[in-house]
């Protein structure tokens, strides 16, 4: 008798646990999927490319004084922006200098 009523508890409490599993598993897909839409909403709503967020903030720096950095729009554009590749590199002769373009050359 005492091993049938340990098995029916048993059953029991895997019932209801997974009862709380499902009911878990179902809130947070409805929380995800609140969040999915609230966040697309708000990126509908925000102001396009955070230019204006950069002009106003350097406006500020300049009435308040402060020294403003002026950065070109795209930066890989610039020749400065890409590193040079081990191909352009200069070696001094060493054995040291076994590189994969010294290889493939």
């Amino acid at each position: 008798m005492e091993r049938e009523e340990s098995i029916r508890r048993l059953r029991a409490a895997l019932t209801d646990a997974v009862g709380r599993g499902r009911r878990a598993r179902t809130d947070a897909h409805r929380h995800a999927e609140e969040f999915r839409q609230r966040t697309g909403e708000l990126a509908r709503e925000a102001p396009g490319g955070g230019g204006d967020h950069a002009a106003a903030a350097a406006d500020y720096r300049r009435r308040a004084g402060l020294p403003v950095e002026e950065f070109p729009e795209k930066v890989a554009e610039t020749s400065e922006a890409t590193p040079e590749s081990p191909e352009h590199t200069s070696s001094d002769g060493s054995d040291l200098d076994f590189s994969q373009a010294r290889i493939m050359r």
